[in-house]
């Protein structure tokens, strides 16, 4: 790919890979999380979409939206593969350091 337009598209998608990286994702404004998979967009570029494959009914992939959110979709969460894929993708929950009241003195 050296013709401008493809360099162009294949930045677009490259920068739609980095959003989602270890990430599930959400479509618009639905409280559905879906697990992420990559697709074929382009020739042999790859997009992130719904691992369920469910429709978008658009061809702007940029309304699906990572998240850190755990996968809600039950298609998603039937499919083995998929279903590992998404709890790779749960964020480490957060640490707190816990301090005694005699430590505050």
């Amino acid at each position: 790919m050296t013709d401008p337009l493809s360099v162009l598209l294949e930045g677009t998608a490259a920068q739609a890979r980095r959003r989602f990286d270890r990430r599930n994702g959400r479509l618009g404004n639905s409280s559905t999380v879906h697990a992420v998979h990559l697709q074929r967009w382009l020739g042999e570029m790859l997009i992130p979409a719904p691992g369920c494959h469910v429709g978008t009914g658009t061809w702007d992939f940029t309304r699906f939206e990572p998240t850190n959110d755990p996968v809600t979709c039950g298609r998603c969460l039937r499919s083995p593969q998929v279903r590992q894929a998404a709890s790779d993708h749960v964020p480490p929950q957060l640490e707190l350091e816990l301090v005694s009241p005699e430590d505050s003195r």
